[in-house]
């Protein structure tokens, strides 16, 4: 089983820490606008915007290694094994067979650490799609055209 690319920690962390500064900016606004609510008066100003903010700043040090530590994904010769999941444990295995389209992508911070992700649509229900992400970008090409190449010398 190989493992992703480890600058997907950064990638994660930086997420959680956006949303972090939305969510502490939105406690922000309401300690600001609503000083009458319940819940502040047992607060003093700024402590609900520091506790959000705390919060999500030790959600970004640690959720993303722990998510890290628990994605594994295999190519094997008839088919694809990918598993991920703290909680919720999850292990795919798509027949190379199945496959019917693949995606390579990057947003733009996937750009700035070099990873992307692969998209694999497979034949089935809706939702029947594989990604897996943390892939260095030229890796994830090699794998997209090892996948094509496989599903094309099975269709022929």
């Amino acid at each position: 089983m190989y493992h992703l690319d480890s600058s997907i920690k950064a990638v994660w962390s930086i997420r959680y820490i956006v949303w972090a500064l939305l969510l502490s900016a939105g406690a922000f606004y309401l300690e600001w606008q609503r000083p009458d609510a319940a819940f502040l008066d047992v607060l003093p100003f700024g402590m609900l915007t520091g506790l959000v903010l705390l919060a999500g700043l030790a959600l970004a040090a640690v959720v993303p290694m722990i998510r890290y530590r628990h994605w594994a994904f295999e190519l094997r010769a008839e088919e694809l094994v990918v598993q991920h999941g703290v909680f919720n444990r999850v292990r795919t295995v798509a027949p190379v067979r199945r496959v019917q389209h693949i995606d390579v992508s990057q947003n733009v911070l996937e750009s700035m650490f070099g990873i992307g992700k692969l998209i694999i649509y497979t034949a089935g229900t809706r939702g029947a799609d594989i990604v897996i992400p943390g892939l260095i970008y030229e890796y994830a090409e090699d794998l997209r055209d090892q996948l094509k190449n496989n599903t094309l010398e099975d269709a022929v």
